[in-house]
């Protein structure tokens, strides 16, 4: 008991002591790359939360983000709380075998947490203004080409912008832990590879629904910024399918090559265009049936 207790103290140590070296090392690189530590922060508290008590990793957190608030900036300090807070959550679901769709809600909510503090809370301390970030890149895109859409519009759709980029940071963040825990034999509750996102028909349907008349609203010049964002939103629900579809096939295939390829063609003229009727197909159809069949004869 005493050699459990000990070796916990040991381990919790060396963690806030390896948290204290990043932040010095975020801090004297002029915080280029702290999202991207961040992210790896999480491993090691939810791999201590896994090991030992939900109370013993409350107090390695707390005395790690002491260190962290010593030596770090307000905008690592504050993306070290929240990925020491992804930590704990994710330590304790893993232990506790929780479903899949809880740890995706639940690390969801953490990051949409972390940017509302970012980009709205604390935007005059860390000098982040969000909304004069994107009048600044709107003007340098309408100096190049014409775009279809208004900045009054485009602004409106800051809380949609904060969502995506919070599910982007939850799928990055959970992928980085599943590839390192499956080293170290910890069992996760299921994939979270975007290859095995699939909607249900039923799913399919209704996106399809939203797409389609929030569609001829838009045309008809009827409705207001709920329109804009239903729209957006099914719209977005498609192109992640086909984009799923496209790594489901890379995966059949293990060609590594084919998502590079699938990452290039978001730039591409249409290219969302072409995800949206992928994933179209996918849902309603057998596509990936067949894909893995044919593979496999």
């Amino acid at each position: 008991m005493n050699h459990i207790k000990t070796r916990s103290l040991v381990q919790g140590a060396m963690i806030a002591a390896m948290f204290g070296a990043l932040s010095l090392f975020n801090t004297y690189t002029g915080g280029i790359i702290d999202i991207f530590i961040c992210y790896f922060m999480v491993v090691p508290v939810a791999w201590y939360g896994y090991q030992y008590s939900i109370k013993e990793n409350i107090i390695v957190t707390f005395v790690s983000m002491i260190v962290i608030f010593m030596f770090g900036v307000p905008t690592f300090i504050i993306s070290s709380f929240s990925a020491c807070l992804i930590g704990l959550f994710l330590g304790e679901m893993l232990k506790r075998e929780a479903k899949k769709e809880t740890i995706l809600l639940g690390t969801l909510i953490i990051c949409i947490f972390n940017n509302i503090l970012i980009y709205q809370v604390f935007s005059g301390l860390l000098g982040m203004d969000i909304v004069s970030e994107i009048t600044e890149m709107y003007n340098e895109m309408m100096s190049l080409y014409s775009l279809p859409i208004s900045l009054e519009t485009l602004i409106s759709f800051i809380p949609l912008i904060i969502l995506l980029m919070s599910g982007l940071e939850m799928y990055v963040i959970l992928l980085i832990c599943q590839l390192i825990f499956m080293r170290l034999k910890i069992k996760f509750p299921e994939n979270f590879h975007i290859a095995t996102l699939h909607f249900s028909k039923k799913s399919g349907l209704f996106l399809g629904m939203c797409l389609v008349i929030s569609g001829s609203l838009k045309y008809f010049h009827i409705g207001d910024v709920l329109v804009d964002y239903i729209y957006l939103l099914s719209y977005i629900g498609f192109v992640l399918e086909g984009f799923a579809l496209g790594n489901f096939y890379a995966v059949v295939k293990q060609n590594r090559f084919i998502i590079i390829l699938l990452f290039i063609l978001f730039f591409i003229p249409y290219g969302t265009f072409i995800y949206l009727i992928l994933g179209i197909v996918d849902i309603f159809s057998d596509l990936r049936r067949k894909l893995l069949y044919n593979d496999k004869m």
